[in-house]
């Protein structure tokens, strides 16, 4: 199938050039520059043309499979509505990411994990599914059950990603134990209730396990070639296991000191698109826009909002960052992708998976500046 795109503000890895992509059989077979668009060409005139996204880390899925708290949802469902929300956001390659430790908002993660894989591989078999979708699990390394969880899913062809992480309050994200109370009750949690809260959550864990189920992981990543991630990496003494234990980027590091240590050690930052949008962290830790300034961020995944990738990647061009157009698009494209191991994908240039976005500035006093997605392929192929 040959197709050619007009763009005058096609993103380059270098640059940004007036000209066509060439797509021949799915894959970028050429860039050329031009200043009208040809004959034959879809014209997306003045809209930039981008690279697909490719979004490492998010937790989409399991807000559609419970979209209320108790309220589940048909998982085969879940899975074409999150495929919807993250195309339509200009996202072409999606690791699904899934928790194996306790519940959120009362959703048992034990006894979701296997439908939502399972619907997921439906889809995809099926051909429901747009994106690109890969598997991203994430592992509770205080949970006993943790390697009981995971190696049923070790040798699934979807699994691209692993990481480590510990959420115990008190621990890494929540190091700040007053911090962390204080956002409870702000959350609706009583005074009252604190500690009855606080206790339900830790009492399912167990600390002294969690150095044995990290071993346990990191050798299975070893075994099976998955690239593996820290997660919230709060002091130097974090990082520097996340790189003996052979990581390849710390996921949302909390403090900024993490953040220079990993990258000292050439281990990629990866922050959510949501905490540089909203210009802080939920938790109250690392600005993503602090490891923006310090020169630090590397990556940009959705966490828990699909279009944030796209805005936040556009905010970097913007001041006080300045970054330019082919920088802040790797943040979101090229970056994730070769961390994760694909080396196909992630760029506008020939031999490249034709994973395309055209993007239109809105400039609406309401939209202030919001890139809006406004048609996304996917190896060459219209996908919305």
């Amino acid at each position: 199938m040959h197709v050619r795109i007009f763009s005058s503000q096609i993103v380059t890895p270098d640059t940004v050039i007036a000209g066509h992509v060439i797509i021949e059989g799915g894959m970028i077979a050429a860039v050329e520059a031009a200043t009208a668009p040809a004959a034959d060409a879809v014209d997306f005139g003045d809209d930039l043309l981008v690279a697909g996204l490719v979004d490492i880390h998010t937790d989409n899925l399991e807000k559609h499979y419970q979209p209320r708290p108790g309220a589940l949802w048909d998982a085969l469902g879940a899975a074409l509505a999150h495929d919807g929300q993250c195309i339509t956001a200009g996202i072409t390659t999606v690791f699904d990411s899934l928790a194996l430790h306790g519940q959120k908002d009362g959703l048992n993660r034990k006894d979701a994990l296997r439908p939502m894989i399972a619907a997921m591989d439906e889809a995809g078999s099926d051909g429901l599914l747009r994106a690109d979708h890969l598997l991203h699990l994430r592992c509770e390394v205080t949970n006993p059950e943790l390697l009981a969880l995971l190696e049923p899913h070790i040798d699934n062809p979807r699994l691209r990603l692993l990481s480590v992480m510990d959420h115990t309050p008190g621990q890494r994200q929540t190091a700040n134990i007053g911090a962390f109370k204080d956002r409870m009750i702000r959350g609706g949690t009583s005074p009252e209730e604190l500690e009855t809260v606080l206790a339900a959550r830790t009492a399912w864990r167990d600390q002294a396990l969690a150095p044995q189920n990290r071993a346990g992981v990191v050798a299975l990543a070893r075994e099976f070639g998955i690239p593996l991630m820290s997660h919230d990496d709060e002091s130097a003494a974090h990082v520097d296991e996340s790189r003996d234990d052979g990581c390849v980027a710390a996921e949302f590091p909390v403090t900024l000191a993490a953040a220079q240590r990993a990258h000292e050690f050439g281990l990629k930052n990866v922050m959510g698109g949501p905490n540089f949008v909203r210009g802080g962290s939920h938790s109250g830790n690392l600005s993503a826009r602090d490891c923006a300034a310090a020169g630090l961020l590397d990556i940009l995944s959705s966490d828990y909002v699909p279009l944030s990738m796209l805005r936040a990647a556009f905010q970097l061009t913007e001041a006080p960052f300045g970054w330019s157009l082919s920088d802040a698009m790797a943040t979101v494209t090229v970056n994730p992708a070769r961390i994760a191991g694909l080396t196909d994908r992630g760029l506008i240039a020939p031999g490249m998976r034709a994973d395309l976005v055209q993007v239109h500035r809105a400039r609406s006093a309401m939209g202030g500046g919001w890139p809006v997605p406004r048609s996304v392929w996917v190896k060459g192929v219209r996908a919305a």
